[in-house]
This record gives C-alpha cells, sequence and structure tokens, in this order.
C-alpha cells in the first residue's frame, strides 16, 4: 500500500491506493470528533470576532458545522458555515454603489421626501475580514495531520 499525504493551509489530501475498509473506517473515526473539534474552534472564533463588533451572534455561530462525508470510496472531513455571509466575513468586502436588476426601482425616504433610483452611489467602504474558519485549521493542522497518519496505521495493523 502507498500513501501520499500533502498538507496546506486550504486542503488536506490524504491518497491511499486501494484504500480498504479498515482504513476507510478508522479515517472516519478519526476525522468526525476532530471536524467537531475545528467547528468549535471557528464557533469560539466567529463568537469573539461578532460580540465585539456588539451584535448578536447566534445565527451565523449554528450555521458553522462540521463532520464526515463518506462515500465514492473516499472520507472527506470538513467545516462549513450554512450562513451565506460566512464567505464576507472570511475575507471581507468592499461596499461601493448599489446597483438593483433592471426594471426595479429602490425607494426610500430623503431629504426632500420618498426617493427612486436604480442606482446609489456611495463612498467606497473597505470592511475588514473577520475569518473564523480558516484560523481553526490552522489551530488543528498538527492535529489534523496526526489524525490521518495515525488513523492509517491503525488500520494497517
Amino acid at each position: 500500500m502507498s500513501i501520499d499525504l500533502k498538507i496546506d493551509t486550504t486542503r488536506i489530501t490524504a491518497r491511499l491506493e486501494a484504500m480498504g475498509p479498515n482504513v476507510h473506517q478508522a479515517l472516519v473515526r478519526a476525522l468526525d470528533p476532530l471536524a467537531q473539534s475545528i467547528a468549535s474552534t471557528a464557533r469560539d472564533n466567529a463568537s469573539a470576532h461578532i460580540r465585539f463588533l456588539g451584535k448578536n451572534p447566534g445565527k451565523y455561530l449554528s450555521s458553522i458545522y462540521g463532520g464526515v462525508s463518506d462515500k465514492d470510496k473516499r472520507v472527506i472531513g470538513y467545516v462549513r458555515s450554512g450562513n451565506p455571509l460566512a464567505h464576507l466575513l472570511e475575507s471581507g468586502f468592499t461596499i461601493s454603489d448599489i446597483v438593483i436588476d433592471p426594471g426595479d426601482i429602490m425607494t426610500f425616504e430623503g431629504d426632500a421626501g420618498q426617493v427612486f433610483a436604480r442606482v446609489v452611489h456611495r463612498h467606497e467602504t473597505q470592511v475588514k475580514p473577520y475569518p473564523a474558519l480558516t484560523p481553526a485549521f490552522e489551530a488543528h493542522a498538527g492535529e489534523i495531520e496526526g489524525a490521518l497518519t495515525g488513523a492509517v496505521k491503525e488500520a494497517v495493523r
């Protein structure tokens, strides 16, 4: 059996040629609690950022979860957020003009009364990133490598 283990900050790939059922099961057992631990760290990171901003973090925190996908001879441990704003918080973003779909019109109250617009021009505002998921993976990088190699060693004994 050959083992090729590659780890970087964005993805960990373990390619096991002819992965037998023992290796498969050992990886599932090793990755599931680790994914839960990484998700917990990510929720802690997100909570610290959001509470600092004075917001209630409930929905975003509950959207962060981890688990294991076990299908098609692949075992994938993951941590992700189901919140549509997660990528914006993770990477930061720039707010500039607000443009709506053609044919639609925005309405809002202005100094002169009700205003209708298709585009609102704003001063560009940079919103800094508040990463939670990436630092969680980085904090657990050694554990991830240890869990993968440990699971494979356990399975081939």
